[in-house]
């Protein structure tokens, strides 16, 4: 860790103290201990700093770093990433890099879980997406069959009642690679779906985050994008954010 944020250094430590990585903290102004080890700052450090920093925001530690986790576990080109989610408020997330699980976790929301998905296809580069989706919890189900689809990846939805014999209806990560490993049937278009107001405002915090702060899409592209009409990055140029 090379912050000055002190808010931002307590969660990293919590983070990596739970998932057992051993970490160091420094100051911006201190060197690295190697010149090409890995550091976690602000995004405004990363940008000021050089090495291999990684960008993190308070609100979302945990998704930046089992995003890094995933992608460090990850050797050589990938074909297919495959992706399981158990719909619900707090959906179980699994991946699956060519038949083999890189991970799984809880996201805090729908749109976290939509986040991760987005920063984990940045930093692999698969040739495929492939997202299975649990056909439980009908609203949030449909939400992210619509925003996937927007992404323009494959989306599957698979019947929970085939993966849900022999474990525990609370372990959403258990249950999301259960339907990442279960083929599902083809889903092509979207679906009619009311979205949530606090999904709404969850969507507006990712365009600030993609947009590094510049721009914050309204409540009604939010709707579009949640609707699959628009993807997020349509949404920020429409909304006259220049990413050159």
């Amino acid at each position: 860790m090379r912050t000055d944020d002190f808010r931002l250094a307590h969660k990293l430590l919590r983070e990596f103290t739970d998932q057992n990585i051993p970490v160091t903290l420094l100051s911006p102004d201190e060197p690295l201990p190697e010149p090409d080890a890995w550091w976690f700052g602000t995004p405004e450090e990363v940008k000021r700093l050089e090495g291999n920093g990684v960008a993190v925001t308070v609100d979302d530690v945990h998704g930046f770093v089992a995003t890094w986790v995933l992608a460090r576990r990850q050797q050589g080109p990938l074909k297919e990433l495959i992706v399981g989610v158990d719909p619900g408020p707090r959906p179980g997330c699994a991946f699956l890099g060519d038949g083999v699980l890189l991970g799984k976790h809880v996201a805090e929301s729908v749109a976290d879980a939509l986040q991760g998905l987005e920063d984990l296809v940045a930093t692999l580069q698969p040739t495929t997406v492939r997202m299975r989706i649990g056909n439980g919890s009908p609203n949030h189900r449909d939400q992210l069959i619509n925003e996937v689809l927007a992404f323009g990846y494959f989306v599957e939805e698979v019947n929970e009642h085939r993966t849900s014999a022999g474990g525990s209806r609370h372990d959403h990560g258990a249950a999301a690679v259960k339907i990442a490993m279960q083929q599902g049937t083809a889903v092509h278009e979207q679906r009619a779906h009311a979205t949530p107001h606090g999904e709404l405002k969850n969507l507006q915090r990712m365009s600030r985050q993609r947009s590094k702060g510049a721009i914050t899409i309204s409540l009604d592209m939010a709707r579009k994008v949640s609707e699959g009409l628009l993807s997020l990055d349509e949404a920020l140029q429409h909304s006259g954010y220049d990413a050159s």
